[in-house]
């Protein structure tokens, strides 16, 4: 097999000294090339398993290391540095490059990433946000069960476009709990991978290809699952309770709002902002158990189809 390769995702041309699993081949020329993902020696600095991951980002330079993975090192726009641990699977490298590391990739180019998932639903994209163990993934794992078109998982890069908003295409990998696939009866595939070997998530290929171009933003919900909710039931935010969850749910939340420096942290929640001036955000409460994921997609289409009236 010849590397490096080339693929798109998030609309960037990447090419990548990685198999970077879940992102389609593409053929581009040198000059359309956004980003490349080059092996490297020399990046990985003093790092203990104590402090995993390790991040050391600055607006000049972005440093991540995971103990199990290795170091990635960004210091412009256009290059993302690896060096991995002996041993380390592609599919490993390609785990946290096309999460944070690409999120910062992103933000460097001013689009606003959410650590969230997204489903086109009848031509409108529907974002769900949560903490982890919400149930992002298996709400969007739901709804494509149902017909709708893939979007993103875990990674929702946000394009403005004139007066609306529109989520980038992303990658045609999701991760799900084994009693999510169980729930809804999704077939055992030879590519199904653990996430880690520690865990029992598995990364799953979606049933269909992410299509290549930007989906309108609908609406976005915060998904509230608990023991205590019987019944799932959707409750439109405030202006200033949405900007609360949508600035708590982006990546840059995740590694410090201002290590990207004061204009970056401006423009940010100047983006933010302007998706709770946009679009609806709800509060979604579901039941702990899945036994009414049919019901909650029924919930998540009668919002989103008041949002296309």
């Amino acid at each position: 097999m010849t590397l490096p390769k080339i693929y798109r995702a998030f609309n960037l041309i990447i090419q990548s000294d990685f198999i970077l699993d879940g992102l389609e081949e593409v053929e581009a020329e040198s000059s359309e090339i956004d980003l490349h993902v080059k092996r490297s020696t020399g990046i990985v600095r003093d790092a203990t398993p104590q402090i995993d991951p390790q991040f050391n980002i600055v607006p000049g330079e972005q440093y991540m290391h995971w103990y199990h993975i290795g170091a990635y090192l960004l210091d412009d726009d256009h290059n993302v540095l690896v060096e991995t641990h002996e041993g380390t699977p592609d599919h490993s490298v390609a785990q946290a490059l096309l999460g944070i590391v690409m999120s910062i990739v992103l933000e460097r180019r001013q689009v606003l990433c959410l650590h969230a998932s997204a489903v086109n639903v009848n031509g409108q994209a529907a974002l769900f946000l949560g903490d982890k163990g919400a149930g992002k993934s298996t709400t969007s794992a739901a709804l494509l069960h149902r017909g709708h078109l893939p979007v993103t998982d875990d990674l929702v890069a946000v394009d403005p476009a004139g007066d609306a908003l529109t989520i980038r295409p992303g990658f045609s990998v999701m991760k799900l709990w084994p009693d999510s696939i169980a729930a809804l009866s999704l077939k055992k595939e030879d590519e199904d991978r653990l996430i880690h070997p520690s865990s029992t998530k598995v990364m799953k290929r979606m049933p269909v290809k992410i299509p290549s171009v930007n989906v309108p933003m609908g609406a976005a919900f915060t998904l509230s699952r608990s023991p205590d909710v019987s019944e799932v039931s959707a409750e439109r935010l405030p202006s200033h309770e949405a900007l609360q969850q949508i600035l708590r749910y982006t990546f840059m939340a995740r590694y410090g709002e201002t290590r990207l420096g004061p204009e970056h942290l401006k423009g940010h929640m100047q983006r933010c902002a302007a998706i709770v001036s946009k679009i609806a955000v709800y509060d979604l409460k579901i039941p702990e158990d899945l036994s009414q994921l049919d019901r909650l997609s029924e919930e998540i289409e009668t919002q989103i189809a008041k949002t296309a009236a």
